[in-house]
């Protein structure tokens, strides 16, 4: 059943007005806040037919609006033709966000409803706060959207597994050990984690759940002397189930996480996340359990790298480097060819990863976006979207894969034909941005608002600019988009510290024309102390050459030429020799010094 947008709003509206409700949110999420979701969760994407990862529709019984920002612009605008829903573009002169746009358009007695497991204790109370101000409240509550979508996909059922020591270079056993000790400390008892990608790394375990993060469905709530894991366990071996079991993990049903909650003994002190913690989570905790509200440890721990993680992080950088430069050869030699498209590209990129050792699956949807559909963020081919790549524009490739040992993400931009001297200067210029950042120091706990300007003052000073972020954190074979560190005009709390594994990826993008982004992995590293501080320094770990034809040399400082002719050389040493004729000499002529 296919129903158009306009009749699932009237159907929701109907089911608003038998809830008494006045106005209905509808999150982009999951239970777990998640970027990615599995179908089952994908409401926001039912309601709107927006799909991008970021975005929350709110409906009343006039009006509707999707939010969402910058980087889904062009494409939000796109999906919402003829739904009925106004696009509000976060991040402009006058839009506000949801919450105070509900405040504006609620009066004295309106009610605001939401599915209690989509929204975050602390949206929840900002937007309460909020509301309050014109005499409205919000009840977080019942799923409206889940009672009029007829063919609602079923929970996922994917299988998982325990990730090799050897590869997380922590046994669980030992995290189990530091997380509680940290908690006593504070005097906690119990420790309540909902964030999948948080479980994953805590546990050493992976799945197949969602949609290019390798992660499980389930909630984790740490006792003095259990884990509690409400996961399906015959997704996992039984000698998987026996292993969590020798460490203490007790598995029981996905759904009883609430009841769980509800039986914590009283004088207990559980610590929860607000940003993280759901409501129906939230409102399972009785009054009788003291609840301290804090970021979650694990995320900070996970986003730091060990040693052997990060060995593991440049190995197979190596392999997918070795991947991408075969890629880019057949590209080469393909130009020309009627079947060479975006979806073809995407699925040829794939099989090339495929081949290589530990190669698990994409990180996330590959965006092959040729001339202006490069110039859209989150661009992602369909079969009606689909366009043919021929030579006379800019392609622009973000793609990525996860291995056993590691989590890669890489934007790369050719030349398909002869570039104009505009592409030349821009590219130029977002490589100057890139370098600028690639080889920045800076003191010890800077935040990534302190380092986004270096990268886009380079663009701003040639009148550019672009929308989305600088950098965002990078997982160990987990989410491509992991925090808590990301480098951004945003405010952010958390510091870059040696260990975390980080994209510099900025950008420029003319729309209708192209888009234009460089994007490479880097690893924060000790740079040196002095009498001043402590200062930290970026680990480029992505090998994949830079399209030399698109460069202007008389745009380059010397320092940045000598970056790039290192770069260049490092590529070619370290991925030659694994690459057979032709494709070795063909690398060999692309990473030649300029």
């Amino acid at each position: 059943m296919n129903t158009p947008v306009p009749q699932r709003l009237a159907a929701l509206r109907t089911a608003m007005q038998q809830h008494s409700l006045d106005a209905y949110i509808v999150p982009g999420t999951d239970p777990h806040h998640s970027e990615y979701l599995a179908d089952h969760w994908k409401v926001r994407a039912w309601i709107s037919a927006f799909n991008g990862s970021a975005g929350t529709v709110v409906v009343t019984a006039d009006q509707a609006g999707l939010w969402t920002d910058s980087r889904y612009y062009l494409e939000a605008a796109a999906a919402l033709q003829g739904s009925g829903i106004e696009l509000h573009k976060l991040g402009m002169p006058e839009v506000v966000d949801y919450p105070q746009w509900l405040a504006n358009q609620m009066s004295a007695g309106s009610h605001v409803g939401v599915d209690a497991r989509l929204l975050a204790l602390s949206a929840f109370r900002r937007t309460a706060r909020l509301l309050q101000h014109s005499g409205a409240e919000i009840s977080a509550g019942d799923d409206l959207v889940g009672e009029i979508w007829p063919d609602r996909p079923p929970l996922p059922n994917g299988q998982a597994f325990l990730l090799q020591d050897r590869y997380s270079g922590k046994p669980r056993r030992e995290k189990l050990s530091q997380l509680r000790r940290t908690l006593e400390v504070q005097g906690i008892t119990h420790y309540l984690l909902s964030t999948l990608d948080d479980i994953a790394w805590l546990l050493n375990l992976r799945g197949s759940d969602v949609p290019y993060n390798p992660l499980l469905m389930a909630y984790a709530l740490l006792t003095p002397d259990q884990l509690l894991l409400c996961a399906d366990r015959d997704k996992l071996t039984q000698q998987d189930q026996d292993a969590l079991a020798a460490d203490g993990v007790v598995f029981e049903p996905y759904a009883a996480i609430g009841s769980l909650l509800r039986r914590i003994p009283t004088g207990s002190t559980i610590a929860i996340d607000p940003e993280r913690t759901n409501m129906q989570l939230f409102n399972a905790i009785e009054l009788s359990c003291r609840r301290v509200e804090q970021p979650q440890v694990t995320s900070s721990w996970k986003a730091i790298k060990n040693s052997t993680e990060q060995q593991h992080i440049r190995a197979c950088m190596v392999r997918d480097g070795v991947a991408l430069e075969r890629f880019f050869y057949w590209l080469e030699n393909s130009v020309g060819s009627p079947e060479l498209s975006e979806l073809s590209i995407s699925h040829r990129l794939r099989e090339f990863r495929m081949q290589g050792e530990r190669f698990v699956g994409e990180s996330f949807q590959t965006v092959a976006g040729f001339a202006e559909h490069g110039a859209i963020v989150h661009y992602a081919a369909d079969r009606q979207s689909n366009r043919c790549v021929e030579p006379h524009n800019l392609l622009l490739i973000d793609s990525g894969a996860h291995y056993l040992d590691g989590t890669t993400d890489v934007t790369r931009v050719v030349a398909i034909g002869t570039p104009t001297e505009q592409q030349r200067a821009d590219f130029t210029l977002v490589l100057k941005a890139h370098i600028a950042l690639a080889t920045a120091r800076f003191p010890e706990r800077s935040s990534g608002a302190q380092l986004d300007p270096i990268a886009r003052s380079v663009l701003w000073r040639n009148m550019r600019n672009y929308g989305h972020g600088t950098g965002h954190g990078v997982g160990f074979f987990l989410n491509v988009h992991e925090g808590p560190q990301r480098i951004a005009a945003e405010r952010s709390e958390a510091a870059m510290l040696p260990g975390m594994l980080t994209s510099n990826e900025p950008g420029l993008y003319r729309p209708g024309e192209y888009g234009i982004r460089i994007e490479n992995l880097v690893l924060t590293q000790p740079a040196g102390q002095n009498e001043f501080d402590s200062f930290l320094c970026f680990e480029t770990v992505t090998l994949c050459h830079i399209d030399r034809r698109l460069i202007q040399p008389d745009l380059l400082g010397s320092h940045e030429r000598d970056w790039l002719n290192s770069y260049h050389q490092r590529v070619y040493r370290e991925l030659a020799p694994r690459l057979e004729e032709p494709i070795a000499s063909w690398l060999a002529e692309q990473t030649a010094p300029i």
